[in-house]
């Protein structure tokens, strides 16, 4: 079986398995040595999205992960659009920058978001990203309390057909 493992600012863990389950959401966090926190971070570099597997690299524990190209984000819903497709999975665009997320800036989402946030690298910048979700209702409450933070105000929903 294969894990994502995150540990969040705000000494939470979560463990999730591939297929989007959160399988423990509350784990005291494990103060590990360096060396093993990279090796960990090293065998888990993958997230789930819709039914597609995808990569993920992170150059520093100081900013999100960043997401493969080949890893889906499906179309946007505007305003209170509902989903489009009978099954899917949804991600919070948190932004699109022209430089990848800062700690200070991660550390504004948490807070405020169950899920984890990445980076996705497009020709003009670096797309944020939070999720996936498989719940539309919990994307669209943490999409809406995203939206209170200052440089989130324009935040939406993503949905990829599974």
């Amino acid at each position: 079986m294969h894990w994502r493992i995150t540990q969040h600012s705000t000494n939470l863990s979560e463990v999730i398995d591939l297929t989007g389950e959160r399988v423990v959401s509350k784990v005291k966090p494990i103060t590990l040595p360096l060396f093993y926190s990279i090796a960990l971070l090293l065998t888990c570099g993958s997230v789930q999205a819709s039914n597609f597997l995808c990569s993920a690299t992170q150059e520093s524990f100081d900013k999100p992960a960043l997401l493969g190209e080949e890893c889906p984000i499906g179309v946007s819903l505007w305003g209170k659009s509902k989903p489009i497709y009978a099954k899917s999975t949804f991600w919070i665009q948190c932004g699109f920058f022209p430089e990848e997320l800062t700690l200070e800036q991660v550390n504004q989402i948490y807070p405020n978001v169950s899920s984890s946030i990445w980076n996705k690298a497009e020709k003009k910048g670096k797309r944020c990203l939070i999720g996936p979700y498989d719940d539309f209702a919990q994307a669209s409450l943490e999409v809406t309390q995203l939206r209170t933070v200052s440089g989130f105000e324009k935040s939406f929903i993503r949905e990829v057909e599974k």
